[in-house]
């Protein structure tokens, strides 16, 4: 397990662990609104400061909470997260870190 102070896992690690793990997609099922609620927050920001975005090559269905983000859009994902300062928002974070193996403390 890899482990770095929070909010300072750099970029291409993300992306490495994802393409490495889930090459087809990072999946997800949230069934808490909470979740959903700090999700929709990160993914609806459109175009950011870092001029990435969530595009349709991912995708969440909030009827059934089946979530696929592509293994070069997590990094965008998790990096929204971080910038809500909301405990859904870091909690999400957390937990999609950890199943790469990368622990944030």
């Amino acid at each position: 397990m890899q482990r770095f102070t929070y909010g300072t896992t750099p970029d291409d690690v993300i992306r490495a662990a994802a393409r490495e793990q889930c090459p087809d997609g990072y999946p997800m099922l949230l069934r808490s609104p909470n979740d959903w609620t700090a999700l929709a927050a990160a993914w609806n920001q459109g175009i950011d400061s870092h001029l990435e975005a969530l595009t349709e090559r991912s995708s969440a269905d909030a009827t059934t909470g089946k979530v696929t983000v592509h293994p070069d859009e997590l990094h965008v994902l998790l990096r929204r997260l971080l910038h809500d300062d909301g405990e859904e928002a870091t909690m999400l974070r957390v937990d999609i870190l950890s199943t790469l193996d990368i622990e944030e403390v």
